[in-house]
């Protein structure tokens, strides 16, 4: 047990000290990034939400102790906590009104759109937009004469509903097991939290990022992070004199290093380039287990991959602790006509990074004995029109590595031009989340008209059941195809909501396709945990 920092003393953050940003109390995943999305979020969810407890806290208690509930619409809070959500949602409805107008209007238009125009001329619209929209919306039709809407999500940020004042930063050293899950529970001040404002490409997030790895004046933190004299003894409980332990964060082999740090984050290390795919990883040591957690990532890292939009792959928790240490962030486009596919280039530079490239499928960049491409990314987001979703390929010292994320490979003829343009793969990383959440379960904030229950069923945020990851190795050719991305890490519990059975079809299917692959010759297995392996 390490004593509370004092502040004349040199510390560094205890290992377990988690720092989560937030937005109006709201655990900030990609989407409550971007304004837009994060007005819908709170007009359209967490302000329902919070009604809803205030009006029958027992329900939601009741429900949040039922793990058939895991991530359902319930606050994960006690009847204890009314008048700490009773005040936060009146903080929220007075701060957030522009927010929750825009929300309004936003939907309202989109709702006449498919109401009352069939291919007549929009100019007439235009008139028509309330304040909060104009000059910042255009109407259009597809060419099946569908009318769409479009924000111009760069004359947003900056705007009135960029809510830079609502960011905040929570410190706790709750274990990463025990989080409340992100879309449903607000983060409440708490004996065990400590909540700071601080807007999040604020430059003084990098210095408290530094003091993981290296010490610092604990009172030039306090300083510099204007804690008030009266708190600062409590906040010395999350800092200590010790140095973290660290694994080995940097590779000088001959080879490439592969450490699988849990879930869907993969780090690519070569005595030359470092290469990091979705940054997720725990916080908390557990050596019984061989965790590799944040203190294990390289002091710098040359390029970071980002598959998706979704909070177990995009983190900006993880992110903007990292944000002194990244070379380049490379992203896709998304579709600018779809407003559940917010740019992830303008909310990370909103995040404070400005090294962020987009890549469309098929862009290729050199890295140092190998090269780096994008590849088409179908699945898991519901038939919806998302185009800011991509595979990545690297060649990298005569090695081949594909990494698919939660990709569905429901159509074989993709993989097979994708193999004429790249070859055969080495290596390959596909998830097989084959039974996902319905539509509305992430994305059903922006629907404009309600969508029937057998509708919202068939379309799920799958990947690939076993038959449809085989023909991604058949097309491939794969000489090794691990299963990973299924969220079973206990520290995902709190993004993924997910906790399988031997039953679960996630399981089942993904057993069949490892048996199939080893039956074939192929080297394969399901990921869970941690793994340092070399090629």
């Amino acid at each position: 047990m390490t004593t509370a920092a004092t502040m004349d003393e040199q510390v560094c953050l205890k290992s377990d000290v988690k720092i989560e940003p937030l937005t109006y109390r709201w655990y900030a995943w990609g989407h409550l990034v971007s304004p837009v999305q994060m007005a819908m979020n709170l007009a359209f969810r967490q302000i329902p939400m919070l009604k809803s407890f205030v009006a029958n806290p027992g329900v939601h208690e009741a429900a949040s102790k039922n793990p058939q509930l895991l991530g359902g619409t319930f606050l994960e809070l006690k009847q204890s906590d009314v008048s700490s959500v009773r005040k936060l949602l009146q903080e929220t409805l007075q701060a957030g009104a522009p927010l929750i107008e825009f929300a309004n209007d936003l939907m309202q238009i989109d709702r006449q759109l498919l109401k009352t125009e069939s291919g007549h001329s929009l100019d007439h619209i235009y008139a028509k937009l309330p304040d909060s929209l104009a000059g910042a919306a255009e109407v259009a039709y597809d060419l099946a004469n569908r009318p769409t809407l479009r924000m111009l999500e760069e004359l947003i940020y900056g705007s009135a509903i960029h809510h830079r004042h609502a960011q905040e930063l929570a410190f706790t050293t709750k274990k990463d097991d025990q989080r409340n899950f992100f879309l449903n529970t607000p983060r409440l001040e708490s004996p065990d939290r400590m909540i700071l404002p601080m807007p999040f490409a604020d430059r003084r997030v990098d210095l408290i990022a530094s003091a993981r790895t290296r010490a610092a004046s604990f009172r030039d933190i306090c300083d510099a992070l204007a804690v008030p004299e009266d708190r600062r003894a409590a906040f010395g409980d999350f800092f200590t004199a010790h140095s973290p332990r660290r694994d080995q964060p940097d590779y000088t082999g001959d080879g490439v290093r592969v450490r699988y740090f849990g879930h869907a984050c993969v780090l690519l290390q070569s005595k030359e380039v470092s290469i990091l795919i979705d940054p997720f990883v725990t916080w908390d040591h557990d050596d019984a287990e061989g965790r590799l957690t944040f203190h294990d990532l390289p002091d710098h890292i040359d390029y970071v991959f980002l598959t998706h939009n979704h909070q177990d792959h995009f983190c900006p928790e993880v992110l903007l602790q990292l944000r002194g240490r990244i070379g380049r962030i490379l992203v896709p486009r998304n579709n600018t006509y779809s407003i559940a596919d917010p740019s992830m280039r303008l909310a990370l530079n909103s995040l404070g990074f400005s090294n962020v490239e987009v890549m469309d499928a098929m862009d290729a960049i050199p890295v140092p004995d190998g090269e780096i491409t994008s590849l088409p990314f179908y699945g898991e987001h519901a038939d919806l029109s998302i185009s800011s979703k991509h595979a990545m390929h690297v060649k990298l010292k005569g090695r081949s590595f594909l990494f698919v994320a939660d990709s569905d490979g429901k159509d074989r003829q993709l993989y097979r031009r994708i193999a004429e343009r790249i070859g055969q793969v080495d290596t390959l990383f596909v998830g097989m989340e084959c039974d996902g959440a319905p539509l509305t379960w992430l994305y059903g904030t922006y629907l404009p008209q309600p969508i029937h229950r057998k509708d919202d069923d068939s379309r799920r945020l799958s990947g690939s059941d076993s038959d449809r990851a085989w023909t991604i190795v058949a097309e491939l050719g794969c000489k090794t195809a691990y299963v990973y991305a299924l969220g079973q890490e206990p520290w995902l519990k709190f993004v993924a909501g997910l906790q399988y059975t031997a039953q679960s079809k996630q399981i089942i299917e993904s057993d069949k396709f490892v048996q199939r692959c080893r039956a074939a010759g192929i080297v394969s297995e399901r990921l869970h945990g941690c793994r340092t392996m070399h090629c």
